[in-house]
């Protein structure tokens, strides 16, 4: 009976090697992805071998620029997953009406309460019903609606920097603040109180809760079950010792503030005059379910905020370094006396160049978007992908491409500038995409726009920009590098970003 039971176990032991033996060799050599150079050389046989460390890490999207430059525009960086670096192929599969769907395994990670938002949804026709729905406040002809609480959340952030006097200001942190507070009032028709608490010398709990989610992201989308099992866990141990994590305190925290918001805008029988619509009310008169529209503003709230915060804090720090370019821009918006609204902001070509440079070299919306190729398949560079394979790429990395940036490390506005029509380069337009293309481009383009141009312009009204280690008087100008960063969701600086506020005569 032993020596029975012993064979059985042999004979499985073998069989498995066999198959596994089998399934390595299709997979490396006869599998139509094997002709597409690999990330590395376990990336084959699972996407938690290369891709989720590399992920796990952020460094996959400033690893994989490298190996397309040596491999080319299809790099595989799973057993059925590849990464892609070619514009061609970007708006082959960005297309209006694409049949490239969005990959659920990622997106699902965005969803709040069980409501996919905008951003999460993965069916077409149901994505471009709520698109349609939002664009009605997004749209380009309403942010002049939005203008007024934009410039009463900068205000009370100027303040708080005039009585700073001359410290040195963390940017990433600061911009933060301010932005958290811009899209939660837009949002929830309130703020977060995130720039009083910066002034106070701390950050709103959720703010930290979402920069440690985005940095577990991988985690979750790769190991659901892990993650799964330890919220269980957590909540066994919550009703038997009342602990839990400080970033399930800080999520429980912002759910029931959140709740709050929309119990209040929905308990107002007759909603009174809003000079300032919120997202949330809009949403609801146009009889989008009020769970629905929470959610979806809990779901704008940490993107919408990393972002925008990320990328005002890299122009400022830029704008830091040349002083030349600073004084020249804050002298046009002197001259055209100081603009709040749109298109009297947008009519002027320093700060667009300013703010479209910043948006294109602080590159802050770093994440993968991954589609997944039709069940016919596809060929992409002259490759025959098939069915089912999903395919990734960042749209940061057009944003660095060397032929269409020269430079593109360095922050240098005057590339936008079009005094010159022969200088200009004639891959820039086409490789500025940093909303992405197609339906599912970001459909708060106009409202980071408006954020930008308005923040950056009330912030100089009042301060001239110095570096620290110029003592604020330094009149050099020099161009800044990008500093050190890791990507996650979005990208995260490893140096800090200090600028000195110097008060304006």
């Amino acid at each position: 009976m032993a020596e029975w039971a012993i064979s059985i176990v042999l004979w499985l032991l073998a069989g498995s090697f066999i198959y596994v033996l089998l399934w390595l060799s299709y997979t490396y050599f006869i599998s139509p992805l094997s002709l597409i150079p690999n990330a590395g050389i376990l990336a084959p046989v699972s996407r938690l071998l290369w891709a989720f460390p590399s992920e796990h890490r952020g460094r996959i999207t400033l690893d994989l620029p490298r190996l397309h430059e040596k491999y080319g525009p299809l790099v595989r960086i799973g057993p059925k997953e590849l990464s892609f670096y070619s514009l061609d192929i970007y708006k082959t599969v960005n297309t209006v009406q694409s049949p490239f769907i969005k990959d659920p395994r990622v997106y699902g990670g965005f969803v709040q309460d069980a409501h996919p938002g905008l951003f999460s949804i993965t069916d077409a026709y149901e994505h471009a019903q709520r698109r349609r729905l939002m664009g009605q406040i997004f749209n380009r002809s309403k942010m002049n609606l939005l203008e007024g609480y934009m410039t009463e959340k900068i205000a009370a952030f100027v303040l708080l920097l005039r009585q700073r006097g001359v410290q040195p200001v963390e940017l990433v942190r600061a911009c933060r603040a301010l932005e958290a507070d811009i899209v939660a009032s837009f949002g929830f028709g309130e703020d977060i109180g995130a720039i009083a608490a910066w002034g106070s010398g701390h950050d709103v709990n959720i703010i930290k809760e979402n920069d440690d989610k985005a940095q577990i992201m991988a985690l979750l989308s790769n190991l659901p079950s892990v993650t799964t099992a330890w919220y269980r866990i957590e909540s066994i141990l919550y009703n038997f010792t009342g602990w839990q994590t400080l970033s399930t305190t800080a999520m429980k925290d912002f759910d029931k503030w959140a709740s709050s918001q929309l119990d209040r805008l929905t308990s107002i029988s007759k909603p009174p005059f809003e000079p300032h619509p919120n997202f949330i009310s809009t949403m609801i008169r146009s009889r989008l379910p009020p769970t629905i529209a929470l959610s979806e503003a809990k779901e704008m709230l940490g993107p919408g905020t990393d972002t925008t915060s990320l990328t005002l804090a890299h122009i400022l720090w830029g704008l830091a370094h040349d002083i030349s370019f600073q004084d020249s821009l804050a002298a046009d918006l002197a001259l055209a006396h100081w603009p709040t609204n749109m298109t009297g902001l947008e009519a002027l070509p320093r700060l667009r160049a300013a703010v479209k440079e910043g948006i294109r070299w602080a590159g802050a919306a770093a994440a993968m978007l991954p589609r997944i190729v039709p069940k016919d398949g596809a060929t992409l560079a002259g490759k025959f992908i098939p069915g089912g394979t999903v395919i990734s790429s960042s749209p940061i990395w057009y944003l660095r491409d060397k032929a269409a940036f020269p430079s593109s490390e360095i922050y240098r506005p005057t590339r936008w500038l079009d005094g010159d029509a022969e200088s200009i380069n004639p891959l820039r337009d086409e490789y500025y995409i940093p909303f992405s293309k197609g339906s599912f481009v970001c459909i708060g383009a106009h409202f980071a726009y408006l954020e930008l141009y308005l923040s950056l312009s009330q912030i100089l009204k009042s301060f001239r920009l110095t570096l620290p280690d110029s003592g604020g008087t330094s009149m050099l100008s020099r161009e800044a590098r990008l500093p050190g960063r890791l990507e996650w969701v979005a990208a995260v600086p490893v140096d800090r970003l200090e600028v000195h506020f110097l008060a304006r005569l």
